[in-house]
């Protein structure tokens, strides 16, 4: 199996009144427009209990990941809902009594197995965004490019979101075609009454 790119980032909130994620405007789940890259990495509990001298328990189960995206554009009225900052017109402000709404996130990851192209959708039911870093520098002989990281935590669900029961903190399903990945995927973000 090669992973062979990154399509459609997708995201929506989670809304705590009613445990689902947000409604839709227009019926669109949103999407990051353009992501350079993402990286994530996982934290598992490392717990082990010697008896008699042998391992007599042991733990390592899911504690907590770092997710990490790379984007072409730092937009303004996405990173404001993301971090929770105040948007007004066009005005971003930042305060430390900003509070991060969780959000569940996706992506489609192409990838070539056996020499046929499928499509793997990665699902994360719960992540806060907790950072943005950029790049800045002054523009010499020849142009280069910067990007803006963001960063985020993801967590196992601490009650049960969507019809995910808690302790759910991932989702996985590969499929044959695109566009049945990305049905699957929005169907995840979608308001949802029932077990997914």
């Amino acid at each position: 199996m090669a992973r062979i790119g990154y399509r459609k980032g997708k995201y929506n909130e989670i809304d705590t009144a009613t445990n689902k994620y947000k409604a839709l405007t227009g019926g669109t789940v949103p999407e990051f427009e353009k992501v350079v890259d993402e990286k994530f990495a996982p934290e598992f509990n490392s717990a082990e209990l010697y008896a008699n001298d042998s391992l007599a328990e042991s733990d390592y189960s899911f504690n907590k990941g770092t997710l990490s995206l790379t984007i072409a554009d730092d937009n303004d009225k996405l990173l404001a809902q993301l971090f929770g900052n105040t948007l007004s017109t066009d005005e971003v402000t930042s305060t430390i009594d900003d509070v991060a709404p969780e959000f569940g996130y996706g992506h489609i990851i192409p990838k070539v197995v056996n020499g046929t192209k499928k499509f793997k959708v990665e699902f994360f039911p719960r992540i806060k965004f907790t950072k943005v870093t950029s790049d800045n520098k002054s523009r010499g002989s020849s142009v280069e490019f910067s990007t803006t990281s963001v960063e985020a935590t993801v967590f196992p669900l601490s009650k049960a979101i969507n019809g995910l029961p808690a302790g759910t903190w991932e989702k996985h399903e590969t499929f044959s075609s695109l566009s049945d990945a990305e049905t699957y995927l929005n169907g995840l973000l979608t308001p949802s009454n029932g077990s997914v």
